[in-house]
Formats: structure tokens, C-alpha cells, sequence
């Protein structure tokens, strides 16, 4: 029979993201997703012609949503209790236990006797059977970033983890005073995970081909696929060495080979320390290129910072200098006014002071998108609902120079979202106020809101016939302080803003690079 080829999907997956669990996947003070898994599936998907938006959440809530079925995919460690509910990929590799604890505390870590000691891990079922059944204490945590810090003042005996978070985190915060060493437990394997057997069964395929290509083993590198040890040899490897050395010498004494075995010992021990060797030079290069790319984020942030001061300096001085001129003229002595000169003094100024509260307003609002920290979506609202209510509060029904459309879907009026109501009235307020501002210079200004039901999301689209933007800088425009023409006024922050409270509450704002002339931004909340 022959193979039925896989086709991708058209509508985007979902993609579960921790935003704690570094070095393989985090959320950055941007938003930004970062990690090991996030380079291999952005190349994985490409493979596949699979598009794709990240859901950041704790992990818990991660693996829960994924488990659930309201995440399309997500990467998790194979468990024997749930491979009857939800399928697996092939591994994508294998990870290794580890046991972290205080130096001053034990030269080694005896498993012989853990009565009255605590353990703080991950959720795990094996390692809460071993520890428990040695009479050990049980501390499940969610952060192990917080959980090394905590041990490292005190609060557990030990921490049992993968090879590649030992390493990391006492890498990453300095913690000299904790030592790590390898534990018997049978390794884990892993995999993406997901309801879909149709496209779990595809990422195994390709994931076998990028294995055979060396992909696999170029994303991850040995850091985290092999997770080489060098902070000490386990007990268990040097009682092996013993029993080897005990054969050795029981061969030489009742066989004619001694030389013979006693050379390739010799060899055997030379290629191990130069393997030790090698791994120590790769360590020095990925150090090394760690520092060239650290000292280029510095650079860029400084280019950033410098920008974003003239950016707010000539934003402000503008109304500023407005302000200050008319209080002259109204500290004027003698100096009389019409009452439509008072009313026009009055409302200009009124403009004015409203224009530098919303830029303060908008950088609070900043300082809030630059967080990583989910909108809670308590609030049960129809899309129509909140369209209302961003026009309002945008005014862009009310501008006589402009035409605006609305057009709503019949199948919306039934809907009733399960979102934030206030953060997602702001974003579409900024989105509107965008396409108002680029169509301000065009001869026949038109915006036009388009509202759409999907599968699993209701989209709202908007578009203008302002200068448009370049398919090239879909995603830069959403940077902080980008404006790809400066003849406009503004910050560059309205849509950063508008895309991080979008992602926050599981949507997510994308420009359509298909849309000519003009530009068309579409908003997508989850149903």
C-alpha cells in the first residue's frame, strides 16, 4: 500500500511555550520567545510548510492546555500514564538525572539513606516513588530558576534534575558553593506531544531526517543532547573502574594476554581524555561566540535607548511649546481677546495636554507589554462589543475628512468571547488609531473594520489606504520605536503595545503582506 503524504494544515497551529524553563524555551522582557526548542521548531515547521503562534504560559498551564486539547502541540517528557491518551513523537533525544546539593554539605550524595532529607523537583512520578519510598520529603516546584537559589541558601537537601538545568543554572547565577553528580534513574525521552496522531506521526518522520542530517545535533549541541558531565565522576563510574582494574589484573595473572589488555587499556583511557579535551575546546568556542553576541545586544540597546530619547523629546516639546505660547498670551497684560479666539486658546490647549497624557499613558502601557506576564481572560463579551467601544474610544467614526466601514460577519452575533475586555479594547483602539494616522494623507481617506468568525478564533482585520508596508518589515514594525517614515508623528510603541495584549490573552496581530495598496492588520482572540 502505498504512503499517504502528509498535508500541512492551512489555518495556524498552536505551539504551548513555557516562559520559565530556560535554556530550552523562555519568554524574554520583550515578549519574545527564546531557546534551544524554539530554533528547532521554527526549523521544523519550515520543513514542513506549517504556520505557527506560540501560547506563553507557565508550565503547568502548558502542559495541562496541551493535554486538554485546547493546544495544538507542545514538548514534554514521555510518560508511560498518559501514552494511552495523547500521542508522541519520535524522541528528539534523551535526558539524563542529575543530583544538586551543597558542597559543604556531603563530598558525595549518599542514595543509600535519604530519610529526613527534602528533594525539590519537577513533577515526576518515578522520582517522587524513589525518595518517597526512602522515607525522603517531596517538594514539587514549577521554577527551577527559584528552586536553585533556594537550595543554594538552605531551604532542601537537594535538587533532582536534567544534566543540561544542573549545568545551566549554576552556570547562569554563579552558585559555587553547589556541586552536581549523576543518579541512577532511568533516562527520559523528548518528544512534541499532541491529539493530532496525523501530524505527530509527520513530525517523527521529519525529525528522523533531521537527525540523519545532523540538524538535530547542530540546534541542540552537546550541551544539551548529551549533557557531558565535567564537575566530578560518578561513584558508580569509579566502581566500575574498580571492577575493571580487579579483571585486568586476575587476566594478567592466569592469561598470556597482559600486555595485550594492558595496551588497549592504555589506548582506551588516551581516547577518553582526548575526547574530554575537545568538548572542553567546543565549550570555549560556544563561550566565546556567547560573548560576541551579548556584546552586540549591548550595542543595539544603546543605538535603541538614544533613539527612543529624540523620539520622546520631539514628541513632547511639540505641545509643550504649544502650552507655553498660549500662557503667554493670556499672562498678557491689556492684551484683550475675541470669544472665538478664548474658545480656539482653550480647546487647543485641551488638545495639547490630552496629547502628553496619552504619550505617558502609552509608555506605562509599554513598561506593561514588556512583560511576560499573562492577561487574564475572565471577562465573557461579544465581538461587537468590543468593536463598539474601540471606535468610541478611537473617534474614528466621528472624523469628517475619513470614511469608515464596519462590516460584521452574521455568524459574530452569536459569539461570545472569553477574553479581557478592557486589554482587548486597547489594542483594537491602537490598531484603529494607526490606520487613521496613515490614512490622514491620503486624498480620499478610507478605514475600513472587518469582523470574522474562524474554527477557533474570531478575527478582526483593519484596513486603510495610507503608504502601506513593505512585505520585508511584517515583523520590524512591531519593534519598539519603529517608524518607517518619519513624516508621520508618533512613538513607534502603538503597535508593539497592541500585539503584546494580543499574544498575552492566546491571540496574536500579524500585518497581511498580500494586502495592496494600503495596509491591513488583523487581530485574532480565541473563541
Amino acid at each position: 500500500m502505498r504512503a499517504i503524504a502528509f498535508v500541512p494544515p492551512t489555518d495556524q497551529i498552536t505551539i504551548g511555550l513555557d516562559a520559565n524553563y530556560a535554556p530550552l524555551q523562555s519568554v524574554d522582557k520583550d515578549g519574545l520567545p527564546h531557546g534551544y526548542d524554539i530554533d528547532f521548531t521554527r526549523e521544523l515547521m519550515k520543513r514542513m510548510g506549517i504556520k505557527y503562534y506560540y501560547v506563553p504560559n507557565l508550565w503547568n498551564k502548558v502542559a495541562t492546555s496541551v493535554l486538554n486539547g485546547d493546544t495544538d502541540l507542545a514538548m514534554m517528557v514521555y510518560s508511560s500514564y498518559r501514552k494511552d491518551t495523547i500521542y508522541y513523537s519520535r524522541p528528539i533525544f534523551r535526558l539524563y538525572y542529575q543530583v544538586v546539593y551543597r558542597k559543604s554539605d556531603y563530598k558525595t550524595f549518599d542514595f543509600r539513606n535519604l530519610k529526613g532529607k527534602t528533594f525539590a523537583f519537577l513533577n515526576s512520578r518515578h522520582i517522587s516513588e524513589l525518595v518517597e519510598r526512602e522515607g525522603g520529603t517531596c517538594v514539587k516546584v514549577n521554577d527551577l530558576d527559584q528552586s536553585f537559589r533556594e537550595l543554594a541558601n538552605g531551604r532542601y537537601d537537594a535538587i533532582i534534575c536534567y544534566r543540561y538545568q544542573a549545568k545551566y543554572f549554576i552556570e547562569h547565577y554563579g552558585l559555587e558553593s553547589l556541586a552536581r553528580e549523576e543518579i541512577s534513574l532511568q533516562p527520559r525521552e523528548y518528544c512534541y506531544v499532541g491529539h493530532n496522531k496525523e501530524l505527530i506521526d509527520a513530525i517523527s518522520l521529519e525529525i528522523a531526517k533531521m537527525d540523519s542530517e545532523g540538524l538535530v545535533d547542530k540546534i541542540y549541541g552537546s550541551e544539551i543532547k548529551e549533557g557531558v558531565s565535567h564537575h566530578g565522576v560518578p561513584m558508580w563510574i569509579w566502581y566500575l573502574s574498580v571492577i575493571i582494574i580487579l579483571a585486568l589484573i586476575s587476566l594478567y595473572i592466569f592469561t598470556l594476554y597482559r600486555s595485550r589488555r594492558k595496551l588497549q587499556f592504555t589506548n582506551a583511557m588516551l581516547e577518553t581524555n582526548y575526547n574530554i579535551l575537545e568538548m572542553s575546546h567546543m565549550e570555549l568556542e560556544q563561550t566565546n561566540h556567547q560573548l560576541i553576541e551579548a556584546t552586540a545586544r549591548a550595542e543595539e540597546s544603546s543605538k535603541m535607548k538614544t533613539h527612543f530619547i529624540q523620539q520622546i523629546s520631539h514628541e513632547i516639546r511639540t505641545p509643550l511649546n504649544i502650552l507655553s505660547g498660549f500662557t503667554q498670551i493670556l499672562t498678557t497684560p491689556d492684551l484683550e481677546l475675541g470669544e472665538d479666539e478664548k474658545k480656539q486658546i482653550a480647546n487647543d490647549i485641551v488638545t495639547n495636554t490630552e496629547r502628553i497624557t496619552g504619550l505617558v499613558n502609552k509608555m506605562l502601557e509599554l513598561s506593561d507589554a514588556n512583560s511576560r506576564n499573562v492577561i487574564d481572560r475572565t471577562d465573557k463579551v461579544s465581538p461587537n462589543k468590543i468593536a463598539s467601544e474601540a471606535i468610541a474610544k478611537s473617534m474614528i467614526a466621528d472624523n469628517p475628512s475619513l470614511t469608515f466601514d464596519l462590516e460584521i460577519q452574521p455568524e459574530v452575533e452569536k459569539i461570545l468571547l472569553k477574553t479581557n475586555m478592557q486589554a482587548a479594547v486597547r489594542a483594537l483602539t491602537l490598531l484603529l488609531d494607526n490606520a487613521r494616522k496613515f490614512s490622514a494623507k491620503s486624498a480620499d481617506q478610507h478605514v475600513k473594520l472587518h469582523i470574522e468568525a474562524l474554527t477557533s478564533s474570531v478575527q478582526f482585520a483593519i484596513e486603510d489606504n495610507g503608504i502601506g508596508v513593505p512585505a520585508k518589515e511584517a515583523e520590524h514594525i512591531f519593534d519598539e520605536f519603529v517608524q518607517l517614515d518619519a513624516y508621520y508623528e508618533g512613538t513607534g510603541i502603538g503597535l508593539t503595545v497592541a500585539r503584546s495584549m494580543a499574544r498575552r490573552m492566546g491571540g496574536d496581530i500579524q500585518l497581511d503582506t498580500d494586502f495592496n495598496p494600503g495596509a491591513r492588520f488583523v487581530m485574532t482572540l480565541p473563541r
